[in-house]
């Protein structure tokens, strides 16, 4: 596989056949990459969906083409078909999403027969787990006051509630994702002694999609309180994992 890094809108490519890595033959003529003829993913809302599937997401774009036929268009979220819903044009692709049982690695592909692939550049689809959901705790009561939370890799777990209670250890491996609700004065809080984002995803907004709405983490406890070793008490730890704290920008009112 060969990369290119430039802003080239084509590029060619010379045939070459190999055998274990030697070359057999050259050929003398070329693969064209055109831009103008490369379908591209630009955006897709929502973002997040139920791991129950239903979900209907649309992909939005450049270069689709447009195809009368459905049939033509095969569009998989983390390996789970998402049938193709509507009629699809050059620039819309609209599918509703299946039921994804396990936790998969997150993948997306949109193939267009007689195009190919569509350049999704890295956007994904996220299945998702709603607290609010008794089926993200397998039928039981959530959390309690003082319980603890272990979110496992591969789990996109949703705060949907406006304030869960006061929780003992939140340790995430998969991604605990806050979204803004539609009201701007909503105002959602969160409380715990210890958030341990270790090798997970924490989301309060992101710079593309930032939290429109308000919300409030309070981490509780005093110097008494056990130290997780490293990090201490009291505290939002992150080891090899990602935290986004993303408001409404707001312009410098002096500088």
């Amino acid at each position: 596989m060969e990369t290119i890094k430039d802003t080239d809108t084509q590029h060619s490519c010379p045939l070459v056949l190999t055998v274990n890595g030697a070359v057999v033959e050259s050929f003398s003529h070329k693969v064209d990459y055109q831009a103008a003829k490369s379908p591209i993913l630009q955006s897709i809302e929502p973002r997040y969906g139920s791991v129950l599937g239903g979900t209907d997401i649309t992909f939005s774009g450049t270069g689709f083409k447009g195809f009368a036929d459905p049939s033509l268009y095969k569009i998989t979220v983390d390996g789970v078909d998402c049938p193709i819903k509507g009629t699809v044009t050059d620039t819309e692709i609209i599918c509703t999403s299946g039921p994804r049982p396990g936790t998969p690695e997150q993948s997306l592909e949109i193939y267009i027969d007689g195009v190919g692939l569509v350049a999704t550049q890295g956007l994904r689809f996220t299945y998702a787990r709603y607290w609010s959901n008794e089926a993200t705790w397998g039928g039981l009561f959530a959390p309690l006051e003082g319980e603890s939370v272990h979110i496992q890799k591969g789990v996109n777990l949703i705060m949907d509630i406006p304030r869960p209670p006061n929780l003992q250890i939140v340790i995430v491996e998969g991604s605990l994702i806050f979204l803004p609700d539609a009201d701007a004065n909503h105002h959602r809080y969160f409380d715990a002694r210890y958030i341990y984002v270790r090798q997970g995803r924490m989301e309060v907004g992101t710079e593309d999609h930032p939290y429109t709405s308000r919300i409030t983490i309070t981490l509780h406890g005093n110097i008494k309180d056990p130290y997780l070793p490293i990090y201490g008490n009291k505290v939002l730890a992150v080891e090899r994992g990602s935290l986004d704290l993303h408001g409404v920008p707001r312009a410098p009112t002096w500088t």
